[in-house]
């Protein structure tokens, strides 16, 4: 049986939150702000890679092909109607069952769940609606299906599905720090210990430090939709907008 030794964030009651976040100390080593900022970007990097790599193509596949549309729109519409926490809390005992601990497996697949919906109705709704005559010029051009899938449907789509990733996103780093009160570690670390020292300031510097890693991320995604997002499909939005 694993044992899991969560360390708690040991703050005088009497400290301010500027103070406390001025602190050299509450920034280092093993219980520091920068390890668990780490661990949590670690965490909600792989649940996002993950659930791009397998909602992406298929959405994308479905909605070129018109197949599945009620059937998956349905499953991951109900996904959405599941409490993250509770996925998680139920995933657990599962998880200690089995040997593979507290986490990350059960809020791994919990966040998963939560990345999914927005994913993939952004993908296949944006891929579905692609201009039709967009799609017949290139395949009059002589574009096999596979280039009219990538090069047109799938670039002409790339805003709004870099829309439903940024969101997804968001969503995971916001609702992360449920995984402290199961055990485990991250940002959420504060908001626990301080409920648990009957601390203010680590309840609310904790909640800081992650809406602020949330709004980062919403930014960093949407920078990255400038950059990554081909010059010809801005010209042709911004065309559309006038």
């Amino acid at each position: 049986m694993s044992v899991v030794v969560v360390l708690q964030a040991a703050v005088p009651r009497d400290i301010g939150l500027f103070e406390w976040l001025l602190d050299g100390d509450t920034w280092t080593g093993r219980a520091g702000i920068l390890s668990s900022l780490l661990d949590t970007v670690i965490l909600c990097g792989a649940v996002m890679a993950t659930a791009i790599v397998l909602t992406v193509p298929l959405a994308t596949a479905l909605a070129h092909y018109r197949k599945g549309e009620l059937t998956l729109t349905w499953f991951v519409t109900l996904s959405r109607a599941i409490p993250t926490f509770a996925v998680a809390g139920l995933l657990v005992p599962i998880a200690l069952k089995r040997g593979w601990g507290f986490e990350p497996w059960p809020i791994f697949l919990a966040l998963l769940l939560l990345a999914l919906p927005p994913i993939y109705l952004n993908t296949y709704t944006a891929v579905r609606q692609v201009d039709q005559g967009a799609v017949d010029a290139a395949r009059a051009m002589g574009f096999r299906e596979r280039d009219v899938l990538f090069r047109v449907e799938l670039a002409l789509a790339m805003t709004v599905v870099l829309t439903g990733i940024r969101v997804a996103a968001v969503q995971v780093v916001a609702t992360e720090p449920i995984r402290a009160f199961l055990g485990g570690d991250g940002l959420g670390r504060y908001v626990r210990d301080g409920l648990g020292q009957n601390n203010d300031t680590l309840v609310v510097g904790g909640a800081i430090l992650v809406a602020a890693l949330a709004a980062t991320t919403g930014l960093a995604f949407a920078l990255l939709e400038r950059v990554v997002l081909p010059n010809g499909i801005r010209r042709l939005q911004s065309t559309q907008t006038r």
